[in-house]
């Protein structure tokens, strides 16, 4: 199991939406739709601050449509093989829903504390995406709350057009997971729960980089 409270995932996942669905509405000075997809959603592309605030980084895959310079050519495949989605790992033509898909692996792996796909390697972890159904989250969890794995299992169908079409749409779906008797887990939460998680970590490395600051001060 996963050492993250589910409301706490569940909130960093709709706000990984919320960021990404303004990525991928992104228009041109035309007013034209760049047709934006991250294309590397992955756990180490989403940043959470101190402060609870989530961001998405690492846009260095990203594709946007009608740009020939950028055009990935057929059959190139880029991003971390675990988290592709299955028109991804095929080599297909993608759109935004490749990271609708990514981001239900994660939201999978945060609940579950196993990822829904990995294989042994590289190799069989695309076979598995491409071709394994997607074992159910209360199959490994047996309290998982039935309205978040039905999120999930959208967000994890193989075919992009059964799964949520926006990232708009997968982030007002996750709104309405937790059940209204629950306390709404807000950025200040979430941002405690990273304090918990990381702040004797994050308080050594200050301690070595004043240190470090320390010493190469005496030394000019």
């Amino acid at each position: 199991k996963s050492g993250m409270p589910v409301g706490i995932a569940v909130r960093v996942i709709a706000d990984a939406a919320a960021g990404l669905h303004a990525a991928h509405e992104l228009h041109d000075d035309q007013d034209q739709l760049v047709g934006l997809v991250h294309r590397d959603v992955s756990p180490q592309n989403i940043l959470v601050t101190y402060d609870g605030t989530v961001k998405i980084v690492d846009f260095g895959v990203a594709k946007a449509d009608g740009r020939e310079a950028e055009k990935t050519s057929a059959g190139t495949v880029k991003g971390k093989a675990p988290y592709m989605s299955p028109e991804q790992a095929l080599g297909k033509e993608i759109d935004r829903r490749t990271d609708i898909f990514a981001l239900g692996i994660i939201l999978y792996q945060l609940t579950t504390g196993k990822h829904p796909f990995r294989g042994e390697n590289d190799i069989i972890t695309l076979h598995n995406i491409i071709e394994k159904p997607c074992t159910a989250p209360s199959a490994i969890v047996p309290s998982y709350p039935r309205p978040l794995e039905a999120v999930i299992m959208k967000a994890l169908e193989k075919s992009p057009g059964k799964r949520f079409q926006t990232c708009a749409e997968l982030e007002a779906a996750l709104d309405r997971v937790m059940p209204p008797t629950a306390p709404r887990v807000r950025p200040a939460d979430v941002g405690r729960f990273v304090r918990e998680v990381v702040g004797e970590r994050g308080e050594k490395r200050r301690e070595a980089l004043r240190t470090a600051v320390c010493l190469a001060d005496e030394r000019l």
